[in-house]
């Protein structure tokens, strides 16, 4: 079980890299970075298994501390892939900076009090890692507000698997930074070590079948890059009457497909005046402003066809599914559809 622990980790992470890389030219941006993740995971968990047999180096050493500080930032950026129409700036390079920097002294010789470099790198990786993560979190965020912005449904929007992703880079690195405080050597020839190999393989695993099933979000939805508040107040006010107008009176929301850019042609203006007065004026994302719409519409469904099933009111006034209008109705109201309908 010992052998099988050493080796786990690395067959997952190359049997991976050799899928995706079998693929790169073809792969968008995202698969590329995710494949370049699966290099440098399979190099670090090659130089575990190196060490754990009794085959290290002074080259294998330093090969595991410049790959041990490097595959966040190289996880992080592959998310930044996912939720950027840009290819990440090349400001990104600062991150690898201790992964060189600790690789350099390591392969030199000159690292001195070794327990001392050791918690030295220790640190780093936290750092490195965590500061990753909250990057990470950052840009899904961002890229969440964005397409809310846009769309009155971005549920379809395929934003789910990137949240997986994040929540699963903030497990494992989690879980690396406990492993790396605890060292490898508490692991050496013990059944101990199956616990993190088997651990490690199951993130691996998911973040590489989830990663390599995900298309590119960032260039399959549009959004709202970088939003110019051009309107004045009055401008704002005038743009806000025509949007209630074609609310009211076209009942624009019940499209369940309706983008911003649809509503700003309906009111012959465009999507970043649009957006941008609804964020201002209603204080709402494009997809709450929305959402009220509808749900008022409903509630008028509700009271006045009291046969209607909730899935019929759901669908009649705009919403995707049944989830949606539950989860928004109560967002609304603070109760449940059902429970509202009971006290009116």
């Amino acid at each position: 079980m010992y052998s099988l622990a050493t080796a786990l980790p690395f067959v997952v992470c190359l049997t991976w890299t050799i899928i995706l890389g079998l693929k790169y030219r073809q792969n968008d941006r995202g698969r590329r970075a995710l494949t370049l993740f699966g290099v440098m995971a399979s190099l670090l968990y090659f130089c575990h298994y190196l060490h754990f047999n009794g085959l290290e180096s002074t080259i294998a050493e330093g090969l595991y501390f410049l790959c041990n500080l490097s595959v966040y930032p190289l996880y992080t950026i592959y998310i930044l892939c996912l939720t950027s129409k840009k290819v990440p700036s090349s400001a990104n390079l600062l991150w690898f900076v201790p992964a060189v920097i600790v690789f350099l002294v390591s392969v030199s010789g000159i690292i001195g009090e070794y327990k001392v470099f050791l918690l030295i790198e220790q640190v780093l990786f936290a750092l490195v890692s965590l500061s990753a993560t909250v990057v990470a979190e950052i840009h899904l965020f961002r890229f969440r507000v964005r397409v809310n912005n846009y769309y009155s449904n971005p549920k379809k929007k395929r934003l789910n698997p990137i949240a997986v992703l994040v929540i699963l880079l903030f497990a494992t690195s989690v879980a690396s930074i406990v492993v790396n405080f605890l060292g490898r050597d508490h692991f050496m020839a013990t059944e101990r070590l199956i616990i993190p190999a088997t651990l490690f393989s199951v993130l691996l695993f998911a973040v590489f079948y989830i990663g390599g099933n995900t298309e590119q979000p960032a260039d399959d939805v549009r959004t709202e890059e970088g939003e110019e508040d051009a309107a004045d107040d009055l401008a704002r006010v005038a743009l806000m009457a025509k949007i209630q107008q074609q609310m009211e009176k076209e009942q624009l929301f019940r499209f369940k497909g309706l983008t911003v850019a649809e509503l700003a042609e309906a009111v012959g203006s465009n999507r970043t005046y649009v957006s941008a007065c609804i964020n201002h004026l209603a204080g709402q994302s494009f997809s709450d402003f929305v959402n009220k719409w509808r749900i008022e519409y409903a509630m008028e469904l509700m009271k006045s066809n009291v046969n209607l099933t909730i899935t019929e009111v759901a669908d009649r006034a705009g919403f995707t599914d049944r989830t949606t209008f539950y989860r928004s109705f109560k967002k609304m109201t603070g109760k449940g559809p059902t429970e509202w309908l009971q006290i009116q």
